[in-house]
């Protein structure tokens, strides 16, 4: 028999590949840390050349070392820049290109915040949501956190510690290392549920009375729990863990301190900073931080869940406020502190690289928006220029690669986090804590820039991912929020992250609401009631804003300074496509007419913002109208998931289509006619959207914040329905 011989496979050739790291933003003040990387590495004694130049951009750039793998760049003037890094090993090459957006520094003074103090409702689309936060949710979470022997960890903890800490008998730990979060929460929420006039509503005023007096029986409780020393961490004290050691970083120290400073806040500006209790218990705390942690001789470390860096400016800002004299400032640098000691560690909590050399969006979504906002916060009150260009990067790769269209973020790629760019499945992860930090990012931002593209995605995020993680009644809530959704909210969960957060950002909508410098007074959402903001330009001054919005463009705001005062009235125009990856149609963009006492007006348009600058005197009026029409939002192609698919908006609510209504894989003409209906029989009121699919038959689609609010009966049984954003229109 005849043998053949076997070709032998060729060997593969040798390849070099050459990464030249994210795209980024960077201030022109300022500098990009470039870090290339090449596949395969360098072994031990190997060489490569490596070159970084500039292949476009208006100006020129200088590099620290332009033959280094990691540097730095320069440049001279504002603009889209296009830099390449070249490898070379022996004979192979690669090169990669990196794009960088230099952008003009924010103002030199930031925006001061509006604290939620008393403010009335007069909203047909609020007045429910906030009552139902008031008299149903925020009560459950009270009698919940009560529950002596509660899994999860509540009140019982807090017990157990002060009993130990007295030498009297106590029980076990209950729970999560991050339990004490769930009670502060709670607290913060109770005290901005205290700021919102119950008009005479007796289920308010009943549910307020409890809330006040839960206050009286927790803050003993928590008071007797904190150390001698400051310290208060009700599971290192019951279990005699070591305080601030590597081993615990993942531990949840920083987070549950953070979410105290906040209820904190909240709790002194609440009582107009007559009870000091919460206050002085904090402050106490974070002397304690301060005196360990911090540059040599004190200790370095960070937590691996941001809370308390974000925190710790907003507490820093509150002392200096109150007790000035810059004795606040510590702990902000504090707050930096924590955030510059981020290195080394994964990006899971963004502890990768330092912040100020973070580009991009990535790791647990949580983590990484408190992270961001902690950062953009420093940013403000330091003015250092690496972390506002990182904060630009990221904000910038976050909104217009890794952003959901009802706000949220996090698509679950990764643990509770994000995937790559452009991957935004319809089973997001998007968990509510995260809508939350994402808001809280945005008004950072916000703050910093003075731009209203910040406070649109404010009020995406709010009335969409915010608003659509609790029911209509306020006894349910969602701690995942897919996009294509298929099971009721639920009164509890595992780990009751959300319970809280929810409420606290929900009820602080004067805050969200209104901002505020020196001589500018910003009206950045537009919700029906009363609201103060106090000291612009020297008085107060009562805004009272009289439109049912979203569900219609009618808005009113009367501007009641206390003293006559002259100051810019800024009011947002309205921008429903700040994000890059999705496109509207039609336009609904900008404010159709806007009248000043009567008379029709054309102010100037500044950072997103209408301008109206006068002697403001009580009674001045602004009358505006934004256009509110159907339309459909498109995806880039980048997206694959929604490829095929449109989703709907109205106003800034994005809607979905339910199974209750209609066979949901049908497809919907990209010409169907699609018109708007108020039905007050419907989800407590709301404006439906009607069309017809391609075979004729009714489309019904309900906003996204009201989804999953009906269910299917089958035999006494309920059934959860299934709920959808993004429908086939092809």
């Amino acid at each position: 028999m005849q043998q053949t011989s076997r070709a032998e496979p060729e060997a593969e050739k040798p390849t070099l590949t050459a990464n030249a790291g994210p795209d980024r933003s960077v201030l022109l003040a300022g500098k990009t840390y470039l870090a290339g990387r090449i596949q395969p590495e360098l072994a031990e004694g190997e060489s490569a050349k490596f070159t970084w130049s500039k292949q476009s951009g208006p100006g020129t750039v200088a590099f620290a070392d332009a033959g280094s793998l990691v540097t730095t760049a320069t440049f001279s003037e504002l603009g889209q820049y296009v830099l390449k890094l070249t490898a070379a090993k022996g004979s192979l090459s690669a090169s990669s290109t990196v794009s960088v957006k230099v952008i003009a520094p924010p103002p030199e003074k930031r925006l001061d915040r509006v604290d939620t103090k008393t403010y009335k409702l007069d909203s047909v689309f609020w007045n429910d949501r906030i009552k139902a936060q008031i008299v149903n949710w925020i009560p459950h979470l009270i009698k919940k956190l009560n529950e002596p022997e509660l899994n999860e960890g509540g009140m019982n903890n807090f017990i157990a510690a002060g009993a130990k800490l007295a030498g009297k008998p106590h029980t076990k730990d209950f729970g999560h290392v991050a339990s004490d979060a769930w009670v502060y929460n709670t607290v913060e929420s109770i005290c901005v549920a205290l700021t919102v006039d119950p008009q005479g509503d007796e289920q308010i005023v009943a549910a307020q009375r409890g809330m006040r007096e839960t206050l009286d029986d927790w803050i003993p409780k928590i008071a007797a729990a904190q150390e001698s020393d400051g310290y208060l961490q009700t599971y290192f004290t019951l279990k005699d863990q070591k305080h601030w050691s590597g081993e615990h970083r993942r531990d949840h120290e920083g987070y549950v301190a953070g979410y105290l400073l906040d209820a904190a806040c909240a709790h002194y500006i609440m009582s107009g900073g007559k009870d000091t209790r919460l206050y002085d218990i904090a402050k106490k705390m974070a002397d304690c931080w301060d005196r360990n942690l911090g540059p040599p001789p004190k200790r370095a470390w960070y937590n691996g869940h941001q809370a308390m860096e974000m925190a710790l400016v907003r507490f820093g800002r509150l002392v200096n406020q109150t007790e000035g004299d810059g004795k606040g400032d510590k702990y902000i640098m504090l707050g930096k502190f924590l955030l510059d000691c981020r290195q080394g560690g994964s990006q899971y909590d963004q502890s990768h690289v330092p912040v100020v050399q973070q580009y991009e969006a990535v790791g647990h979504a949580v983590r990484a928006s408190y992270s961001y906002a902690g950062m953009a916060g420093v940013a403000m009150e330091t003015g250092d220029v690496d972390y506002h260009s990182a904060v630009a990067s990221i904000w910038d790769n976050l909104i217009n690669r890794k952003y959901y269209v009802q706000g949220g973020i996090g698509s679950g790629d990764t643990s509770e986090g994000f995937g790559p760019d452009y991957s935004l499945q319809q089973m997001s992860y998007c968990e509510a804590c995260s809508s939350c930090g994402q808001l809280f990012f945005q008004h950072q931002m916000h703050m910093a820039h003075q731009h209203a593209k910040y406070a649109d995605l404010c009020e995406e995020t709010l009335y969409n991912a915010v608003l659509g993680s609790i029911d209509l009644p306020g006894k349910g809530f969602y701690y995942r929020n897919l996009l294509d959704s298929r099971w009721a909210r639920y009164p509890w969960h595992g780990c009751p992250c959300c319970v809280g957060n929810i409420p606290r950002t929900l009820l602080a909508l004067p805050t969200w609401t209104y901002g505020k410098s020196d001589d500018s007074l910003y009206v950045k959402l537009f919700i029906g009631g009363t609201m103060t903001v106090e000291d612009v330009a020297g008085t107060d001054v009562e805004m009272v804003q009289r439109t049912d919005y979203p569900w219609s463009g009618k808005v009113s705001i009367i501007v009641n300074p206390k003293e006559e005062k002259e100051f810019t009235v800024r009011v947002r125009v309205p921008d429903r496509s700040v994000s890059e990856i999705y496109s509207n149609a039609p336009q609904a963009d900008g404010i159709e007419s806007i009248a000043l006492n009567g008379e029709k007006i054309t102010p100037e348009i500044e950072n997103g913002y209408a301008a109206i600058n006068r002697l403001w005197k009580g009674g001045d009026k602004i009358d505006l109208v934004l256009p509110m029409k159907v339309q459909r939002i498109k995806s880039i192609d980048d997206v694959e998931a929604n490829r095929g698919k449109v989703a709907l908006r109205y106003g800034p609510l994005i809607y979905n289509i339910e199974q209750v209504d209609q066979d949901m894989d049908k497809v919907l003409k990209p010409d169907a006619p699609l018109t708007t209906e108020w039905r007050e029989d419907l989800l407590e009121g709301v404006i439906v959207i009607n069309g017809k699919w391609a075979d004729g038959s009714k489309l019904l689609a309900i906003p996204h914040y009201a989804r999953e609010n009906r269910f299917l009966d089958r035999s006494k049984q309920r059934f959860p329905i299934r709920s959808a954003a993004w429908i086939k229109d092809q």
